[in-house]
């Protein structure tokens, strides 16, 4: 068995070299926060729990995403890069070739990839979400104005703490192989100079950025965002730690890490939260009112599902 060293919990992306890729691919603008729609919403699916810590707290957790995610979702992801990475090693010259295979073997390497992530959807009051991730429809869905997190996202968050982006999860094979391949390009040709091992390193970690916004195609109705961070090597911020499912979870606080760049305590953009189809959704709805307005979220709307769906 493979062993699983003290550096394999170490991150060591290199921000600058992960920045230049996610600016080269050409599907977002460089503060990618500016992508999103004109009055675009975002929605959290939660427990009761989880909204009773979001808003006294006043905070998100970023999960580390090998413990957030479906094994199978990783696994999908991991395998279609192999798939892709033979696929280029196909008559490649000797310099590409080993390139090739020491990201191969990167890749497949047990590592603990320093990537965070927290789940939005596009959609609000989807019995799919409410089922999967607000407690079979007895928690919330919290409406947030993604924009609003620009204090945070894009080029307010420094290299020297690491990368914050929000970025959509991609469903279409095709849509992920053309990353892959892009991400296989983007180094050996803008750093021609670099040793085939530096290449390596830097893909990888260009890979395993995308890895956690690769789900399989029959996921597509789930439409989801995810804001996505990865820290930077030897940075300032350190992962928190809370026990969940039998494991030892690795998280961010969003309001820790704005803490540490300087930045003041501010309410999250939070704009309603709508209420589970459960039986107990009306007193739920006047509990949820007088913990928003006690938390400061007084002009946050309380809405009910319109879901006829009782658990």
């Amino acid at each position: 068995m493979a062993e699983i060293t003290e550096n394999a919990f170490n991150p060591t992306t290199d921000p600058g070299k992960l920045k230049g890729f996610l600016e080269s691919i050409g599907s977002f603008s460089e503060d990618l926060i500016l992508w999103f729609n004109v009055g675009q919403k975002l929605y959290h699916y939660t427990n009761l729990e989880g909204l009773l810590g979001i808003l006294s707290k006043n905070d998100l957790w970023l999960t580390h995403a090998q413990y957030c995610n479906d094994e199978q979702e990783l696994t999908h992801g991991l395998q279609l890069t192999r798939k892709v990475i033979e696929e280029q090693a196909q008559g490649a010259d000797p310099k590409r070739k080993s390139y090739l295979e020491e990201l191969l073997s990167l890749l497949t390497e047990p590592k603990l990839d320093p990537v965070y992530v927290c789940c939005f959807c596009e959609r609000d009051d989807l019995l799919s979400q409410w089922r999967a991730y607000a407690a079979n429809a007895t928690g919330v869905s919290i409406e947030f104005e993604p924009a609003n997190f620009s204090y945070i996202t894009g080029p307010d968050c420094p290299p020297t703490v690491g990368l914050m982006r929000f970025w959509k999860v991609f469903y279409s094979p095709e849509t992920q192989q053309k990353i892959i391949r892009s991400a296989i390009n983007y180094y050996p040709f803008f750093d021609q100079a670099a040793a085939p091992s530096d290449w390596a390193k830097w893909t990888a970690e260009a890979i395993r950025f995308f890895i956690p916004t690769f789900k399989n195609k029959d996921f597509v109705g789930e439409e989801e965002w995810r804001l996505i961070f990865t820290p930077a090597s030897g940075g300032p911020v350190k992962p928190s730690y809370r026990v969940r499912g039998g494991m030892l979870v690795p998280y961010y606080s969003l309001i820790e890490l704005c803490r540490q760049l300087g930045l003041p305590d501010q309410k999250l953009p939070l704009a309603s939260v709508r209420i589970g189809p459960s039986p107990n959704k009306r007193l739920n709805a006047a509990s949820v009112r007088m913990m928003l307005d006690r938390h400061g979220y007084e002009s946050a709307r309380v809405e009910l599902s319109d879901t006829p769906y009782r658990g």
